[in-house]
């Protein structure tokens, strides 16, 4: 079975690279300006508790780092979740194609609760896990299949 809109395998490493890389990254600037650059920034407004100001939800100075971390996440992790295996036969397509339909019900399932309790600002956060999470659960359904499907072949092959 051909699959005409998968990466070729060695791509994948490349998605590690970027993914690793852009997180080694975005831990050194949270450890560099722990008040984070994402969340709005509160004003008390007379009489009707908090407000949000509309010009000051992202400092202009960092809004590029912001775009580029979130980009290169993404980047990273379609390469690793969408490149091709060494072997890619039917049994593979149908463990993506089950891995995918698992991390959707599981993404929306968690989404579907936080719509129900978070509120306000602290939903940003949520919109923003939101992007990435779909793939996160994905590649890592996928590739906790992809071990159980090797580790019989692994011990098989110990025991000759």
């Amino acid at each position: 079975m051909k699959s005409r809109f998968l990466f070729p395998h060695k791509w994948r490493l490349v998605g590690y690279c970027c993914f690793a890389a852009t997180m080694v990254f975005a831990i050194a600037l949270k450890l560099l300006h722990p008040e984070g650059y994402v969340y709005a920034d509160l004003h008390q407004v007379p009489g009707s508790g908090h407000h949000l100001q509309p010009d000051t939800i992202i400092d202009q100075g960092t809004r590029w780092h912001n775009d580029i971390i979130t980009s290169l996440i993404i980047l990273g992790l379609v390469l690793i979740a969408f490149s091709k295996e060494k072997i890619e036969d039917e049994q593979i397509s149908q463990l993506r194609l089950d891995s995918l339909q698992w991390a959707t019900y599981l993404n929306y399932a968690i989404f579907f609760i936080c719509v129900l309790f978070i509120y306000g600002v602290h939903f940003i956060p949520v919109l923003i896990f939101n992007t990435i999470s779909p793939l996160i659960f994905f590649i890592i359904r996928f590739r906790w299949k992809i071990h159980l499907l090797n580790s019989p072949l692994r011990n098989e092959e110990e025991n000759r």
